[in-house]
């Protein structure tokens, strides 16, 4: 079962939400978190009060060998990382229930958590399969004027599908002699500005400019609005702002054109990113702060070629 195939669980799971629980989930997310990470907690949450329900079990119940059947569970149903990230949740959970007095002691707290692997299992494109998705791309109309754009930016700033989405024209901006987008809420609540190549500017400028719409003549309230909108069919652009799941086929439609013989994800561009940065010779923190990454170990994960037999670690030494 994939991820977003078990993301329908939770909505299942919403008349079992034991009430007690709703309240210690209140307390938990209540505090500074982006919209995103609020969104994947209350799943995260719901999905766990759901098993509880499924197995019959209340909270004060619980001990820690009912949480290792869980974890067995969800790494059963969900891929190593969504199954760490889950069981964090749930450990947090029960902590925050701890504090507020509903239980003695946190079951989940001595569980071990998941290694995890050392790399994303997103794929990362070369070069060659890079340039090919972008040719895939016809921009011969609006719709595909901003499909380029938005599969340059996110493979070529490692941009998150969630802050592609989020992205509007307030946050395009020009400093330093250089384009740049603020990124208002990235993971973990964050802000911080990506630099935008010339030629993904060029990209954006022309999308915009066959929207009509030029960054230098905006009032106030045209300045909050998407960069990147919806379409209607017969290439009709709307107001509203795109969606996770446009992307995601956008990138899907893209590859399938291309004939690569490979699964993509809009993640899949980030993980593009950071490999091909690395292996054009950025430092390694210049790709962590461009991607918003807190441990360098993260951005570590998501280069995918790191046995380069023809530049290796044993060709710098001579004795």
């Amino acid at each position: 079962m994939s991820e977003y195939q078990a993301e329908i669980i939770p909505d299942t799971a919403n008349a079992h939400t034991n009430s007690a629980l709703d309240r210690v989930l209140e307390g938990l997310i209540g505090g500074k978190m982006s919209p995103l990470t609020r969104r994947a907690y209350q799943y995260d949450a719901a999905l766990f009060v759901n098993w509880l329900h499924q197995q019959a079990l209340g909270i004060n119940q619980l001990t820690r060998s009912d949480i290792e059947r869980y974890q067995v569970w969800l790494r059963t149903n969900y891929t190593k990382n969504a199954a760490a990230r889950k069981l964090v949740v749930a450990r947090r959970l029960l902590e925050e229930a701890v504090e507020r007095g509903l239980i003695l002691y946190n079951p989940a707290r001595k569980v071990k958590g998941f290694a995890l692997d050392q790399e994303t299992p997103h794929t990362a494109l070369d070069p060659d399969q890079a340039r090919k998705l972008l040719a895939a791309i016809g921009t011969t109309t609006l719709q595909g004027k901003r499909d380029y754009a938005i599969v340059s930016l996110l493979m070529r700033t490692g941009l998150r599908r969630a802050e592609c989405v989020a992205l509007r024209l307030s946050d395009l901006g020009y400093e330093q002699g250089h384009h740049l987008a603020v990124i208002r809420q990235a993971k973990g609540d964050k802000r911080h500005k990506i630099k935008i190549p010339a030629d993904v500017w060029r990209n954006l400028e022309e999308y915009l400019a066959a929207l009509e719409v030029k960054l230098t003549e905006l009032n106030q309230a045209e300045r909050e609005q998407p960069v990147f909108v919806q379409f209607r069919k017969g290439d009709h652009p709307q107001t509203e702002a795109i969606s996770g799941q446009v992307i995601q086929r956008v990138v899907e439609t893209a590859c399938q054109k291309a004939n690569l013989g490979l699964k993509l994800t809009p993640h899949s561009l980030r993980a593009t990113f950071v490999t091909l940065a690395l292996e054009g010779g950025a430092k390694l923190e210049q790709v962590q702060y461009a991607v918003g990454h807190a441990d360098p170990r993260t951005t570590e994960r998501y280069q995918k070629r790191k046995l380069n037999l023809d530049n290796n670690a044993v060709d710098f030494i001579h004795l």
